[in-house]
């Protein structure tokens, strides 16, 4: 990147946020902290009044804004698959939230660049399957979750809870949304049950936002915090190892069962998986016999023996009264 494109990228991210330190211009542009400073004062000397605020870093004055930003191809592209992801992975919310951002953006392009993007359009598709509407939840609560976590806002709503199949009513201070196993989960601070819990969103029925604020019960690393979470949450990890006769078979399968990683070990592919319903795995692994063994967890390889004899005991009994 020559300096005056990074200038204007330097310029952009300063823009972005409130505060920005040197040290992260450095790393995102890979540059020393002596040409972040050289290259801070280049665009006060242009005219750009930027302020230091000691202990967090540099910010644009208020009131001082860019002209309309031109994207190039690559990003105008990168922003349409954007927008193709969300509608498939996010709510009504979030999808129409984009939707009107992606116009926006959309009326700034030049003419070859919403050519290009019409084009690519035509092209670009994001297959996953539906989940069956259900009228009781109505998939559009991701934006008053946004709100609620950054305003730092107390949340109310009824959770549905697929293992005891009961409702019942939530009042929780949350702290993280996060993407995994093919939905989106809210981790909070549940007052009913004083600890933190995972919320699938796609259960919550009837969330109001409260006018009630919180202070946060936990500091430093919310990520490593939820990762933690993860791990120990309703779903847990699973190993299986797949011949390789069948491992090319299902490379859109796996991620409607929370998968995670892969290894080739000889004549096998080693599949890990982050799991909520090992009854309903096991269920799916029956359909590859022989070619997968479960390496872990216990549970459902005694998930999938106990398939194994139900089906020998449905048949063997066909067997004895056609005899």
């Amino acid at each position: 990147m020559n300096r005056i494109d990074r200038l204007t990228a330097i310029l952009v991210k300063l823009q972005s946020k409130r505060t920005t330190s040197a040290q992260e211009i450095s790393e995102h542009f890979d540059i020393s902290l002596r040409t972040v400073y050289r290259d801070i004062r280049a665009l006060g000397e242009a005219g750009v009044p930027i302020g230091l605020d000691q202990g967090k870093g540099y910010f644009i004055v208020e009131g001082y804004h860019l002209p309309p930003v031109m994207l190039n191809k690559e990003e105008a592209g990168a922003v349409l698959l954007a927008g193709k992801l969300i509608e498939k992975m996010g709510d009504k919310s979030v999808s129409e939230g984009f939707n009107s951002a992606l116009a926006k953006i959309r009326s700034v392009l030049s003419g070859d660049q919403r050519d290009f993007v019409e084009n690519l359009d035509k092209y670009v598709s994001v297959i996953q399957r539906d989940a069956p509407v259900n009228d009781e939840f109505p998939d559009h609560f991701l934006a008053d979750i946004k709100l609620a976590l950054v305003g730092n806002q107390v949340l109310e709503f009824d959770y549905y809870s697929k293992y005891k199949d009961n409702y019942n009513s939530r009042q929780v201070e949350p702290f993280g949304l996060v993407f995994y196993g093919g939905h989106w989960h809210l981790f909070a601070y549940c007052r009913l049950r004083q600890g933190i819990r995972d919320f699938r969103t796609d259960r919550i029925m009837k969330l109001v936002v409260q006018e009630e604020k919180f202070e946060q019960k936990f500091s430093g690393d919310y990520k490593s915090l939820i990762q933690d979470l993860v791990q120990g949450s309703e779903v847990q990890q699973v190993r299986v190892a797949f011949s390789k006769k069948v491992a090319p078979f299902i490379s859109e399968q796996r991620y409607y069962y929370g998968y995670v990683s892969e290894e080739v070990v000889e004549d096998k592919v080693i599949m890990t998986y982050m799991a909520g319903n090992l009854n309903y795995f096991a269920r799916w692994l029956m359909m590859f016999g022989a070619d997968v063994d479960v390496l872990e967890p216990d549970e459902l390889r005694e998930e999938v023996v106990g398939f194994m004899d139900e089906l020998t005991r449905h048949y063997s009994a066909d067997l004895l009264a056609d005899h």
